[in-house]
Parts: structure tokens; sequence; C-alpha cells
């Protein structure tokens, strides 16, 4: 009686282990930055950009999409403060004033992505941080002709934005 007592426990337990495998689980201390930035370009710039977060060390996929959202948010403002004081330049005056204007907008579409991210809804994150990347080049074309420093912050916000498609596409794989 014992053995098929001890049989049905193994049979048992072998049955709860194959409906239910166990889930992978982080080491204590390995990140999930790598996987994040496995569909971003400038994996190194990505990679940098959320280890700078002191959030992320203990964040999650959906977490990192957050990161690199909010991040692309505050350049946003930065800039759009950054083209306000280009107004002020005779020669950029038209071309600055526009892209305080695109700038104020895009501001406002990743803000949204956020509430989107939070919600999981991350199509329309996509959709958002799409159409802040068209608003950046929108501002470069504005500005064609003049050299000046907003060119250069205009590409460093398009990888910000790069980073948070990638870091939401690896969300909505569900690499986790």
């Amino acid at each position: 009686m014992e053995n098929y007592m001890n049989t049905f426990f193994m049979v048992f337990l072998v049955t709860i282990l194959i409906s239910n495998p166990p889930q992978p689980t982080r080491a204590a201390g390995e990140s999930l930055i790598p996987t994040a930035c496995q569909n971003v370009e400038k994996k190194g710039f990505c990679n940098a950009m959320l280890e700078s977060d002191p959030n992320s060390n203990n964040a999650d996929l959906p977490g990192l999409g957050l990161i690199a959202l909010k991040q692309a948010a505050s350049n946003a403002s930065d800039i759009a403060e950054y083209a306000k004081t280009l107004s002020n330049d005779p020669n950029l005056k038209e071309g600055a004033a526009k892209c305080l204007q695109l700038y104020l907008e895009t501001a406002d579409k990743i803000n949204d992505s956020v509430a989107s991210a939070k919600s999981k809804a991350h199509t329309d994150v996509n959709a958002g941080l799409n159409a802040a990347i068209t608003n950046s080049k929108s501002c470069d074309a504005a500005l064609a002709g003049h050299e000046c420093e907003l060119s250069g912050k205009n590409e460093v916000f398009r990888w910000l934005c790069e980073n948070a498609l990638g870091v939401n596409k690896a969300v909505m794989d569900g690499k986790n």
C-alpha cells in the first residue's frame, strides 16, 4: 500500500509541475536592460540612458518602458525651453517659434503615452512616440539652412523616443 501512495504522490507532483511550469526568475542584481534594449539600433545609448535612472535596477520591462518614456518627455520639455530662448535670435525666430509649438505638443503626446503605457495600451504608446518623432523632424525642417544646437538636441530626442519604442516592443512581445 505504501508503494501505491508513493507512486500516486509522484504522479500527482509530476502532473502539477507539467501543468504549472516554474516561471523564469531573475537572479538578484540581474538587469532586464539588455532585454529592454534589444530592439533598439543604438543599444549602447539605450543601455546607458536606462542605467542612468536609479529606479531601473529593480524595474520590470513595463517599468523600464515608463523610465524611457519619462526620459523622452523630460527631454522634450527641455527642448521646448531651449527653443523659447532661440526666439530672441532674429535669424532663428520663425523656426524657433515653430519648434517651440511642436515640442509643447510633443511633450503632451509623450505624457499621453505614459498614461497609455500605464493602462497597457501599447499601440497608443507607439502612435504617440511616432508622432513625437515626426514633430522633431518637422522642427529640423523649420530650422533648415540655419546652424544651431537645436538640430543636435532633436537627434538625441529621437534616440530617446527610439529607446522607448524598443522597450515598448519588448513589453508587447512579453519578454519578461
